[in-house]
């Protein structure tokens, strides 16, 4: 799987950008996300500010949460 970070306008449906995480592990993202089981990373998941902060630490993103939405896009590789 790769593990991506896509960033949404709030006022757009079209992303503005994508960064691969998935060099952090699937069971890292499993616990940000709150997965109890790594190998069910298959879903879209939005990023909270909790879990903004925690992914910023690990990969050096910036979050803006007031002007985009986050999500956790895994797809098959």
């Amino acid at each position: 799987m790769i593990y991506r970070i896509a960033q949404y306008r709030k006022t757009e449906d079209f992303t503005n950008d994508r960064w691969d995480v998935s060099s952090l592990g699937e069971e890292a993202l499993a616990k940000i996300f709150r997965v109890t089981h790594s190998d069910h990373l298959g879903d879209t998941y939005p990023v909270t500010e909790e879990q903004a902060t925690k992914l910023a630490v690990l990969t050096d993103l910036t979050f803006d949460l007031d002007t985009y939405e986050y999500f956790l896009e895994p797809t098959a590789d």
